[in-house]
């Protein structure tokens, strides 16, 4: 169990009830509102991309990655014949272009479960 596995379990517990789930639901929203704030500087800076969280990577954990490094990771891939890989950074790059930052946030969260992305969107109650 990691450190953030641990924290979660120290606040919830061992059984994970409606009230305990509401309040991490809660808990989470709070983060991805602080860190849509970050988003959008980024976005401001570096231009369009997403965020990218990558806990088991001490050195590297978070960054925000453009479009056009996301373009390029799927190059990449192709030219090293990673299929799967290249598809899902096309899926990801083809989602990214179409951001409001001002309505939604681009996350790709890559640990020991694989590569996933998700939007939050910001003026919606639940995500």
């Amino acid at each position: 169990m990691d450190r953030r596995e641990k924290l979660i379990a120290s606040v919830i517990g061992s059984e994970l009830d409606e009230t305990k789930a509401k309040m991490l639901d809660a808990t989470i929203k709070l983060i991805l509102g602080d860190m849509g704030a970050q988003y959008c500087k980024m976005w401001e800076v570096e231009g369009p991309g997403v965020m990218v969280f990558q806990p088991k990577n001490k050195a590297r954990s978070m960054f925000f990655w453009t479009l056009k490094e996301i373009h390029a990771a799927q190059e990449e891939c192709e030219r090293s014949n990673d299929g799967d890989l290249a598809e899902t950074f096309r899926r990801i790059l083809g989602a990214a272009q179409k951001i409001n930052p001002v309505e939604k946030a681009g996350y790709i969260i890559n640990d020991g479960e694989g590569i996933r992305y998700l939007e939050i969107n910001y003026n919606k109650e639940t995500a």
